[in-house]
């Protein structure tokens, strides 16, 4: 019966209009994820959905290859001087954005002046504060340099919010560059045509890509956030690929012979946040308790077996700079001593905040909340939209957030410790991406040390020291366990990629339908 629920049937309940139960074109695929991105700005982006989109959309100097090495992509080659202070990128010829401006030197100084003019505002500012200029020496050269040494320069550089967007449309739609079809506009080799928001975002191939062209004429986005609902869509063959698959039907598509799975090890990792500004979270015994009071394995073999294993640290083993400190132990007579020497020897109320945008992500909660309530703390769980509790994740003062604790995907987007830590826990300015309120002097003193720091050896020693204060001494979220991307795909589906960065992209991908 399942087989027989039609895209037509997802259509109404998702709101769609009946014209897109019409047949799609021959060279068509269909890609389902859990939500729809929230901007194709590339300044703005922070969640993976958005990210995968603005790949096929745009094109950074350089970028990670599937084995996490960096290559060229608008720049045809790249050098640092002997300071480690001056970069020069030697740019690509004959390149244009989709509007028919000319990618040149100056839309590369444009775009990181862009970003980095902090009277606009963007999310991804603070990735890019150890830039100090950019000097367009001719055409098609261009020299960044950095404040100081730099030692994740290159993944910076390799990030999506480092891909270059048209100088002309980002000067033409300001704050609206990203929202909308019509004001996105990249280099890369697919354009959008269409978005609706939460409905359906339509690329289509741009036949004047510089590189080698897309074998898809069209990839279609389709946000849909129950899981149930995606993986009938995919057994139907009403979408072609899909993403977050539940632990209970990965076995059941593994032996479908229409369907292939792929797992990767991602670079992200399934956390619980706290807001370390609100009582009593703003005692480190107090969050210490609760990571001791939760068994990590137990919960994972019982809800992803098979499918996932308890973090080991802050970063995952993909990271540069990454510190393996072991799963955190699990002794809940130390977690109720804590609790007693803090003030709460008989614990005290809370709520866990979750959404079902992340896969188990309920279920995750509420078995957090049974362990904890062993320890003497009643955890309610309050289950929001992926909207509702993104709403409170960055830009609000502490004391208009009202999270205790939440549910969090995250990971070094760059690939790199600095990414991976910087913004998420240091006080550096106001940092919008540290959604907890996270303080600690001493971590933030080592991750400014560490962004000064080229040598490999002494830059990961103090990464390593940064993560085992935010892990065990002075815990800023609870770490559960480390992604891995697991995609379902038709089996007429070829060639699409799956990073370690989490992200499924389409630009070599082909169907064949016979």
């Amino acid at each position: 019966m399942r087989r027989n629920l039609t895209v037509g049937a997802l259509c109404l309940a998702a709101g769609f209009s009946l014209s897109c139960t019409e047949e799609e074109p021959r060279n068509s695929l269909i890609f389902a994820s859990s939500a729809d991105a929230t901007t194709l700005d590339p300044h703005n982006t922070t969640d993976s959905q958005s990210d995968q989109v603005i790949w096929m959309l745009f094109n950074a100097l350089i970028r990670y290859d599937e084995n996490m090495q960096f290559v060229p992509d608008l720049a045809e080659s790249w050098s640092s001087a002997d300071d480690n202070v001056t970069w020069t990128f030697h740019l690509r010829s004959g390149v244009k954005f989709q509007d028919g401006t000319p990618f040149d030197a100056q839309a590369v100084k444009a775009n990181f002046d862009r970003v980095l003019d902090p009277d606009q505002g963007h999310n991804r500012r603070s990735l890019f504060l150890p830039i100090e200029s950019v000097d367009v020496v001719d055409e098609h050269t261009v020299n960044i340099v950095t404040e100081y040494p730099f030692g994740a320069f290159e993944p910076m550089m390799a990030h999506v919010s480092a891909v270059i967007v048209s100088p002309a449309a980002a000067e033409k739609f300001g704050k609206d560059f990203g929202y909308s079809a019509d004001t996105t506009v990249g280099t890369g080799p697919y354009k959008v045509v269409s978005w609706r928001k939460d409905l359906e975002l339509i690329l289509e191939r741009n036949d004047d890509y510089w590189g080698e062209k897309g074998k898809l004429e069209t990839v279609i986005y389709r946000p849909i956030p129950e899981a149930a609902s995606r993986i009938i869509a995919l057994e139907s063959g009403d979408v072609d690929v899909i993403t977050h698959v539940p632990p209970a039907d990965l076995p059941r598509l593994e032996e479908d012979p229409n369907i292939t799975m792929t797992k990767t090890l991602s670079i992200g990792a399934q956390q619980f946040r706290f807001h370390c500004k609100r009582k009593p979270y703003d005692d480190p015994r107090i969050r210490q308790a609760i990571a001791y009071a939760i068994d990590r394995r137990v919960i994972l073999e019982n809800l992803m077996p098979g499918m996932v294993e308890p973090s080991t640290g802050p970063l995952t083993p993909r990271i540069r700079g990454r510190a393996d400190l072991g799963e955190f132990p699990y002794d809940p007579d130390k977690a109720r001593a804590l609790l007693a020497e803090a003030g709460y020897p008989d614990g005290f109320e809370t709520t866990i905040s979750t959404t079902s945008r992340y896969n188990m992500g309920v279920e995750l909660a509420q078995a957090v909340a049974a362990q904890l309530a062993e320890v003497g703390i009643d955890a309610k769980i309050d289950v929001l939209e992926w909207g509702s509790l993104r709403q409170y994740w960055g830009g609000l003062l502490p004391e208009d957030c009202p999270l205790e604790i939440f549910i969090m995907g995250a990971g070094a987007s760059s690939a790199d410790a600095d990414w991976g830590l910087r913004p998420i826990f240091t006080t550096q300015e106001r940092n919008e991406n540290n959604y907890g309120y996270y303080s600690n002097a001493e971590f933030d003193d080592l991750i400014l040390k560490a962004m000064r720091e080229v040598d490999t050896e002494k830059r990961n020693a103090l990464y390593h020291r940064a993560q085992e204060i935010v892990y065990f001494e002075d815990p800023g979220a609870i770490w559960m366990y480390d992604n891995y991307h697991v995609v379902g795909a038709r089996a007429t589906v070829h060639d699409l990629t799956t990073s370690p960065l989490g992200l499924v992209t389409f630009e070599r991908a082909f169907i064949d339908r016979r």
